[in-house]
């Protein structure tokens, strides 16, 4: 099994909320700045584009959000992300060690630096403590249900409970967020990837033409308006694998712009050992990229 890439940031979140006794959700990202006398307060005055930012002065650290993004689970997610760039190791150096005082996190794009993407683990490993969140999946249900279901409990929005679900969950299950005929990101369950000669879908490929999502993503009024729709789909469509039924859950995420779509199967056949892509190369997550959370809007949650 490859080795988690994020590994670090998982294991640095379990030690924080183990140091601090927080062993059930919905997890407070507030309660641990507070315990670690971080200063947290929303900010008007924060320019368009963004979302948060960890400030430092002398040994003092302080969280500002943005007023503009009203919903609890950006709330959170954003001073979950800071708080990663505050525990994680290398991170205060990098971002404070030639005397700046404040490091800005920006919205609206898939951040490709490591610290951001590294932060992002953190804050989704935080608030959706792995042991903790695989019991709630085991009553949550499928597919889109079970994400808001999981939403709901931990209090995060769906696009960030979507990923931390495919890749926790054993249920054969993709995540994939979509702008018009083109991939944002999409991620895969384990129990998925064990299927045989699989394509991975890559940030900036086509949808599947025929697909639910790419007649839903035709009608921006859908995305805007965060409607659903529910169909079925092919793995064959998806990943150029074999011809095997799929659901697809689909929901617009109104003001940010993207659609999150959901695959999912209640069982597929039994997999080979291997898994290797139709190319004959193996499966490489790190090729989809770990969006921020940290500015997802009202509508979306």
């Amino acid at each position: 099994m490859p080795l988690d890439q994020w590994w670090k940031a998982e294991a640095r979140a379990s030690e924080v909320l183990k140091n601090l006794s927080m062993d059930a959700l919905p997890i407070d990202p507030f309660a641990i700045a507070d315990a670690k006398q971080i200063v947290h307060r929303e900010n008007d005055s924060l320019e368009s584009g963004v979302s948060g930012c960890l400030m430092k002065v002398a040994d003092t650290f302080g969280i500002m959000y943005s007023t503009r993004f009203a919903s609890d689970g950006f709330k959170r997610f954003t001073v979950g992300h800071e708080l990663g760039h505050y525990f994680l190791d290398g991170h205060v150096d990098h971002f404070f060690g030639a005397g700046q005082d404040t490091h800005l996190s920006a919205s609206g794009f898939l951040s490709g630096d490591e610290y951001e993407k590294e932060a992002d683990a953190f804050a989704a490993s935080v608030l959706m403590p792995k042991d903790l969140f695989k019991v709630a999946c085991e009553d949550a249900g499928q597919g889109l249900e079970a994400v808001e279901t999981l939403a709901g409990i931990c209090r995060t929005s769906i696009t960030a409970t979507s990923i931390r679900y495919a890749l926790l969950t054993n249920q054969p299950v993709a995540t994939v967020c979509s702008v018009g005929e083109k991939v944002s990101f999409a991620f895969m369950s384990p129990a998925l990837k064990k299927q045989r000669n699989l394509t991975w879908i890559k940030k900036g490929s086509g949808l599947p033409s025929d697909c639910s999502t790419a007649a839903f993503n035709r009608d921006s009024a859908n995305v805007r308006n965060a409607r659903r729709r529910s169909g079925q789909s092919s793995i064959a469509d998806w990943f150029h694998g074999e011809d095997i039924e799929i659901n697809e859950d689909v929901i617009g995420l109104g003001e940010y712009g993207r659609t999150l779509t959901i695959l999912w199967a209640d069982s597929l056949p039994d997999p080979e050992d291997s898994v290797t892509r139709a190319d004959g190369t193996d499966l490489d997550e790190s090729e989809s990229l770990l969006p921020s959370q940290r500015f997802y809007r009202k509508s979306i949650y």
